[in-house]
């Protein structure tokens, strides 16, 4: 017998009703949040700064994009603005297309079991 069979039906419901709200919380405050942080030029800055880095620096600007999202938040707990918090999720949100042309552009051969060595 599994567990499912002794959950009377009506902790199933709470629980999937109880996991909607929640969702539809989560979706209102993220759409807060982007109607908050899109128009702003940091943001946009971010991106640039986040995508236009070289591949020889790229992991040190997701650090950098991660710590300056995080001195955001600190900043705009206490002041109220979301000037850093935009420029550091630009900074990371462009980042992940870098990260996608980094593992793109390893030859194939590459990647493959452990302790195989590959003649590229």
């Amino acid at each position: 017998m599994t567990d499912e069979a002794h959950t009377p039906p009506g902790v199933r419901t709470r629980v999937l009703l109880a996991a909607r709200r929640g969702l539809e919380r989560f979706g209102r405050w993220l759409a807060a949040w982007g109607r908050r942080l899109a128009p702003s030029p940091f943001l946009w800055v971010g991106v640039v700064l986040g995508f236009g880095t070289s591949l020889l620096v790229w992991e040190s600007v997701l650090l950098l994009g991660i710590a300056v999202w995080l001195l955001g938040v600190w900043f705009w707990k206490a002041r109220g603005r979301h000037m850093l918090i935009a420029l550091g999720l630009g900074m990371v949100l462009g980042w992940l297309p870098m990260l996608f042309f980094f593992v793109t552009s390893l030859p194939h051969t590459m990647i493959g079991l452990p302790g195989v060595e590959y003649d590229l």
